[in-house]
């Protein structure tokens, strides 16, 4: 399954739920007892191989860790990072952008019920969509754009609006939920019309100045010059580690956004207050977002009915995502928790009648709609991408397959009608959802 990466980009993730609504005071104590988890989960994700970069929490208000755990300790190495270093954070300026969006409206500068034809001109269905569904990813548009003839990251705002107007949408808006890139590309052209700046520009203005996030900025359009300790991205390749480029040709430029852990928490502590709050937080009173593509992984998190902040920043994308997040959040929480460790999956062997259940195509919505083959060859399933077989699946249990004893990368097969399979697939930590065709 690791080929499965060439398309894992920028995926939206769903902190864990929080059910608790009481505020607990911390003293020293509970304070060092915190850091020591904290720590202790770390290094262990480190010692196993899955965790280069940043880690910082807080809570009411008091530090509780900021540390950077680097596999290599060679300060010349490229994974080498400290707590000052600054992280491309991807789609966390997706967050950045919806803040400014409710900052403007709180100024009377734009209504979220505004549709995207009062700032675009005849962008198809623009009078069905409003500012309020491409920020919650109900707008139909869909999750990345079609490839252009000449490299995303070479197209200006009005470039990538004009190949917005020709995305068809999959399904009417409002009807349902699906993450868009493509919704926030227009989000960011919007604030981009109402500023008359450059929406990194106006990112500068309205957040990083004034909240005096000194160690954060733009690569491209804003006119800041701080960019000098910069974290290299890196991929594991034939077990090997292997930097990245930081900016890659499929990017668009119009929000490369950099930051430090330590900004980043300002940033939090800032929205955490109203009027933004109640505005910005999920149903469980989190206020969270992800970010990543090619060897990086990005999370900020802010529990406002626990009180406390935790951000991780990692050069090196083979962090388990989805599942140190919810950690993170049982640490912070006093919950039941387990400490990271390599893994032995052992394997069992499964009846072909039971395996000719999961044949088919299975299309993901989240991964641009890849499809993936599931076949049954000489007693045990193979996964093909465009004909060319990429993992040989072992049986955990009839439902559970993986490719990797020492690894939590799984596909689980899930019964929605009587004889009729999807597929929950495991990758790095984060889960998709595959649908049978």
């Amino acid at each position: 399954m690791k080929q499965i990466i060439i398309i894992l980009l920028s995926i939206i993730l769903m902190a864990c739920n929080s059910t608790s609504k009481k505020k607990e005071s911390i003293d020293s104590e509970g304070t060092n007892e915190l850091e020591k988890k904290i720590d202790e989960y770390f290094s262990a994700l480190k010692e196993m191989g899955k965790f280069n970069g940043i880690v910082f929490a807080s809570k009411n208000d008091t530090l509780i860790i900021n540390k950077a755990y680097n596999l290599n300790q060679d300060i010349n190495s490229t994974t080498y990072v400290t707590t000052e270093s600054q992280f491309d954070i991807h789609s966390v300026s997706k967050l950045m952008a919806k803040y400014i969006i409710v900052k403007f409206e709180e100024e009377g500068k734009v209504n979220k019920r505004q549709t995207v034809s009062d700032y675009i001109e005849d962008f198809p269905n623009g009078e069905k969509i409003t500012i309020e569904m491409l920020l919650n990813h109900t707008s139909g548009l869909p999750r990345s754009f079609e490839k252009a003839e000449d490299d995303f990251i070479t197209l200006n705002s009005e470039q990538i609006i004009h190949i917005a107007k020709k995305q068809s949408l999959i399904f009417e808006p409002g009807t349902d939920v699906q993450y868009s890139n493509v919704a926030y590309e227009i989000v960011y052209f919007i604030i981009q019309e109402i500023s008359q700046k450059a929406f990194a520009q106006c990112l500068n203005d309205e957040v990083f100045k004034p909240l005096e996030m000194l160690n954060s900025g733009a690569h491209f359009y804003a006119q800041n010059k701080n960019l000098n300790r910069l974290a290299k991205n890196h991929i594991k390749k034939d077990s090997t580690i292997v930097r990245v480029d930081n900016i890659l040709p499929s990017e668009f430029k119009t929000a490369r956004v950099y930051s430090t852990a330590k900004d980043l928490n300002k940033f939090l502590n800032h929205i955490k207050k109203e009027p933004f709050a109640s505005q910005l937080k999920d149903k469980n009173a989190v206020i969270e977002k992800s970010g990543g593509n090619d060897g990086i992984r990005v999370e900020i998190y802010t529990n406002l009915d626990f009180d406390y902040n935790f951000i991780f920043l990692s050069n090196y994308d083979e962090v388990p995502f989805q599942k140190t997040l919810e950690d993170f959040a049982k640490i912070m929480e006093n919950k039941p928790y387990t400490v990271p460790k390599e893994l032995n999956r052992q394997s069992i062997v499964i009846s072909t009648d039971i395996l000719e259940k999961y044949v088919g195509v299975y299309s993901f919505a989240d991964l641009n709609n890849l499809e993936l083959t599931v076949n049954v060859v000489d007693g045990v399933l193979t996964l093909d991408q465009k004909g060319v077989v990429i993992a040989t699946l072992k049986a955990e249990s009839e439902t559970v397959f993986f490719e990797n004893p020492k690894e939590a990368e799984s596909f689980e097969f899930i019964e929605y009608d009587e004889g009729s399979y999807n597929v929950l697939m495991d990758f790095k930590g984060i889960k998709l959802k595959g649908i049978k065709k």
